[in-house]
């Protein structure tokens, strides 16, 4: 998220370099961009109650993203995953950890391929003594 600041104050009153983070949740206000542009902004994800997390995942599904997923499909592919139950916080934590690397942005969202997330449960999963785990979930992507 390091690069959302930095693209928003390029793009301030400069429409020729609009950026598409501007939409973001995540976003810098334009408070901040206007007044503080040197002074990084602490990105936090707002509070979203299920009915919007929802929406958003369902507005992700009909985007043509072509075996990429957004971090709300990710979310909601490890989550109905059978196997799900088993994990902890910690495997949580692992999961995130090796996704965070691997995670896309083109300008207006991020993105990650969907075989990364099954790698990245499969891999949790065979450290719990789970070795021989295929995953029962179908292609978030369609």
């Amino acid at each position: 998220m390091d690069h959302m600041q930095f693209l928003m104050v390029r793009a301030h009153d400069a429409d020729e370099t609009i950026s598409g983070h501007a939409l973001m949740a995540t976003a810098p206000p334009e408070h901040h961009i206007a007044h503080h542009p040197q002074e990084n902004y602490p990105h936090q994800m707002p509070d979203i109650a299920m009915p919007d997390l929802m929406k958003l995942l369902d507005l992700s599904n009909r985007l043509p993203l072509d075996g990429e997923i957004t971090p709300i499909m990710a979310w909601a592919m490890i989550l109905q995953d059978q196997k799900f139950k088993e994990l902890s916080k910690e495997d949580v934590q692992q999961i995130k950890g090796e996704l965070l690397a691997k995670v896309r942005c083109y300008g207006f969202g991020a993105v990650l391929e969907e075989f990364e997330v099954r790698d990245a449960l499969m891999t949790v999963l065979a450290g719990k003594g789970n070795g021989n785990y295929t995953s029962t979930n179908t292609t978030m992507a369609q």
